[in-house]
């Protein structure tokens, strides 16, 4: 009976050390679960059709700014009437919404760049690259890109601070993107790309002379094969 009593208590013991060991490794591997991005923003959502987005936001109708024919391209420019925001844009690959770019009033946001990296943190958790700086020339400008990105399996969210140097103009823009529809894009852009390039009228190689001389080249080899031999 003692001993039967003294086996319970052991396999007792060891089931609340078990227990207490992996509870927080299930807490960690919760915590460690990706944040599901956002897809939308004030009822427009990635995928949407263009005629959808003018049902939410009818004058978009009147602001198709840019590549006004091409389907594949078609950006929509709608300026924001909320005071944090000077404006979005829509921008759409074959009819589909690709990528929001929300354009904030930098001096109007608590903290700038670093306050709403911050912001978002708390709500996307983790960044896929924080704070990743690059500086390039446009122009007669310089500009100094502070950029953070999160990403899961279908969207990337990327909160964008461009700092003109020369004019000590700020833009402060978070982007979310469609994945797919993103890569789709800039492939559609590499083949026009190589379309124009193939495009460009350039002196071509004569196939019909490098047959004939690849003809004589092999005649005269098996000529010189037959002598040596």
């Amino acid at each position: 009976m003692q001993v039967k009593s003294a086996a319970l208590g052991m396999m007792l013991t060891v089931g609340l050390l078990v227990g207490s060991l992996t509870a927080p490794g299930i807490a960690a591997q919760e915590n460690a679960k990706e944040t599901t991005l956002p897809r939308s923003f004030q009822d427009a959502r990635l995928g949407m059709t263009l005629s959808e987005l003018i049902t939410i936001v009818p004058e978009a109708a009147k602001r198709v700014s840019l590549h006004r024919r091409d389907q594949a391209q078609r950006t929509v420019v709608i300026p924001s009437k909320d005071r944090f925001i000077q404006r979005v844009e829509y921008r759409f690959y074959n009819d589909r919404l690709r990528e929001l770019a929300i354009q904030y009033n930098f001096d109007k946001v608590t903290g700038g760049y670093q306050g709403l990296r911050e912001r978002l943190k708390e709500s996307y958790g983790k960044p896929f690259v924080e704070d990743q700086k690059e500086d390039y020339e446009r122009g007669l400008d310089v500009i100094s890109v502070n950029k953070t990105i999160w990403k899961d399996g279908a969207t990337m969210s990327s909160l964008v601070d461009e700092h003109n140097v020369l004019e000590d103009r700020r833009a402060l823009t978070l982007i979310i993107t469609d994945v797919n529809l993103q890569q789709a894009f800039e492939q559609d852009q590499e083949h026009r790309r190589r379309q124009r390039e193939l495009s460009i009228p350039i002196p071509l190689p004569d196939h019909s002379v490098q047959k004939r001389q690849a003809a004589i080249s092999g005649s005269e080899h098996a000529r010189n094969g037959h002598t040596r031999g």
